[in-house]
C-alpha cells in the first residue's frame, strides 16, 4: 500500500470516535426501554435499576486502571480490548434476550443472565472514555506547529464528548424507529458493533507499535495529584449537577403538570433540546476556544451560576426548556476545557489523569440522582443544590485564575 493509500483508508482514521457513540446509543436505549424490559422480564423496578447501574461500580474501579495501563502500553494498543468487550456485551445481551423469549425465562434467570452481560459491559466500556480521551491527546502528531497541536487536541476532546452526546441523543430515537421492539433494537446494535469492532482492532494494530515503545519509561510514572485536583473537583461537580438535574426534572414536571403522560412528553422534549444544544456546541464552538485561559473557565462557571439562579424564578415548562439551553451549553463547553487543562499538567501521565476524570464523572451522576431523591421531597427550593454546586465551580475556577495570575507575576518579577 502506498503512503497516499494509507492516508485515505478507513483503518488509519480515528474510528475509535465511534465507540462513545455506540456506548451512548446502547445505554440510552436501555434506559428508554425500561417499561418494556420490566413488562417482558417480570423484573421489578428496583431489580432493573440495579441492572442498569451495575456497571457503575466497575467504572469507578476500572477507569483509573485503564488510564494507567494506557500510559504503560499505549491507548492505541488497549483500545482493541475495550472495543471487543463492548461489542461482546451488546451481542451477549441480544443473545440473552432471544433465549429468554424463546425459552420463557423466569424472572430470576432473566436477572442473572442480564447481569452477566452488564458486568461484561462494565469491564469493557469503563475503558472507552479514558482511552479515547488519551488517544485524542496523544495521537495529535500531524501539525508541525505546537499551538496547532494544542488546538487540534482540544478539538478532538470535543469530538469525544460530542460522540457520547450524539449516542445519548439518538438512542431513544432508534428505539422509536424500531417500534420499541427490543429484539430488533439489540439485533441492529449487534450488527453495528461487529464491523465497528473489526475496524477499531485494525486501527489498533496499525497504531500501537509506536506507543508501546515508551512502555519502559511510563511504568514508573507517579502522578502528582495536587496540580490536577481542581480539575477533578470540577469534573465531579459538573456530573453531580447533571445527575441532580436529570433526576429532579421528572418529579418537578409531574408536580407542575399533574399528569404523568404530559410530564413524560415534556421531559423527553427538554432532554432532546439539552442533548441537541450540547452536541452543536461541542461540534461548532469547542474547537475555537483557548483552553489555556483561566478567564474562560471562570466566565463559564459564572454563567452557570447565573442560569441556575434564574431557575428559581421559573414555574413554566416552556421557559424551563429555554433555560436548559444555556445550562447545556456551559456544561458542553466546560467539560473538554477542564479535561484538556488537566491533561496538560503531566506530559507522560495523560492516561492516569483521564482515568481519574472518568472516576469523578462516574461518581457524580449517581450521587446527583441520590441527592435529588433525598432533597426534592423534603424541600421546596429544588434549584438550590444546583446553585450551590455552580457556586463551588465558580470558587474553583477563581482559585485557578488567582494561581495563574500569581505565576505570571512571579515570572515577571524574576525577569
Amino acid at each position: 500500500m502506498t503512503s497516499v493509500d494509507s492516508k485515505t483508508t478507513p483503518l488509519t482514521k480515528p474510528v475509535w470516535l465511534l465507540l462513545p457513540i455506540l456506548m451512548g446509543l446502547f445505554q440510552s436505549s436501555l434506559i428508554a426501554a425500561t417499561p418494556t424490559f420490566i413488562s417482558v422480564t417480570g423484573l421489578s423496578t428496583l431489580q432493573w435499576s440495579l441492572l442498569l447501574s451495575m456497571p457503575t461500580l466497575l467504572f469507578l474501579l476500572l477507569s483509573p486502571l485503564w488510564g494507567k495501563w494506557a500510559d504503560q502500553v499505549g491507548a492505541g494498543y488497549l483500545i482493541r480490548y475495550s472495543a471487543f468487550g463492548l461489542g461482546l456485551s451488546i451481542i451477549s445481551l441480544a443473545t440473552v434476550w432471544w433465549l429468554g423469549l424463546t425459552f420463557a425465562f423466569a424472572p430470576a434467570l432473566w436477572f442473572i443472565a442480564i447481569a452477566v452481560s452488564r458486568i461484561l459491559y462494565g469491564l469493557s466500556a469503563s475503558g472507552v472514555m479514558p482511552l479515547c480521551q488519551s488517544l485524542a491527546i496523544n495521537d495529535i502528531q500531524i501539525p508541525a506547529n505546537k499551538a496547532e497541536r494544542g488546538d487540534s487536541s482540544l478539538k478532538n476532546l470535543g469530538l469525544v464528548s460530542a460522540s457520547l452526546s450524539m449516542g445519548r441523543l439518538v438512542g431513544p430515537l432508534v428505539l422509536i424507529a424500531v417500534l420499541s421492539q427490543l429484539d430488533w433494537l439489540l439485533a441492529l446494535y449487534s450488527l453495528v458493533a461487529i464491523p465497528l469492532v473489526f475496524f477499531v482492532i485494525q486501527y489498533s494494530r496499525r497504531h500501537s507499535n509506536k506507543q508501546t515503545q515508551k512502555t519502559n519509561h511510563t511504568e514508573t510514572i507517579q502522578l502528582e495529584l495536587a496540580p490536577v485536583l481542581p480539575y477533578l473537583v470540577m469534573a465531579f461537580c459538573v456530573t453531580l449537577f447533571v445527575g441532580y438535574l436529570q433526576f429532579v426534572l421528572g418529579p418537578l414536571l409531574l408536580d407542575w403538570l399533574g399528569d404523568d403522560k404530559q410530564a413524560t412528553l415534556s421531559l423527553s422534549l427538554i432532554l432532546t433540546v439539552v442533548a441537541t444544544s450540547a452536541l452543536l456546541c461541542q461540534l461548532l464552538i469547542v474547537k475555537r476556544l483557548n483552553w489555556r485561559s483561566p478567564f474562560l473557565l471562570a466566565g463559564i462557571a459564572l454563567t452557570m451560576l447565573g442560569a441556575t439562579l434564574v431557575l428559581s424564578l421559573i414555574d413554566d415548562v416552556l421557559i424551563l426548556m429555554l433555560m436548559m439551553i444555556p445550562v447545556a451549553v456551559v456544561i458542553a463547553l466546560m467539560t473538554p476545557l477542564y479535561t484538556r487543562a488537566a491533561m496538560a499538567q503531566c506530559d507522560q501521565g495523560k492516561g492516569q489523569i483521564s482515568g481519574k476524570l472518568a472516576v469523578c464523572h462516574t461518581a457524580g451522576y449517581p450521587l446527583g440522582s441520590l441527592l435529588a431523591g433525598l432533597y426534592y421531597p423534603a424541600f421546596e427550593m429544588w434549584w438550590l443544590p444546583l446553585a450551590l454546586i455552580a457556586f463551588v465551580l465558580v470558587c474553583v475556577t477563581l482559585i485557578l485564575l488567582w494561581s495563574s495570575q500569581s505565576k505570571i507575576k512571579l515570572i515577571a518579577e524574576c525577569e
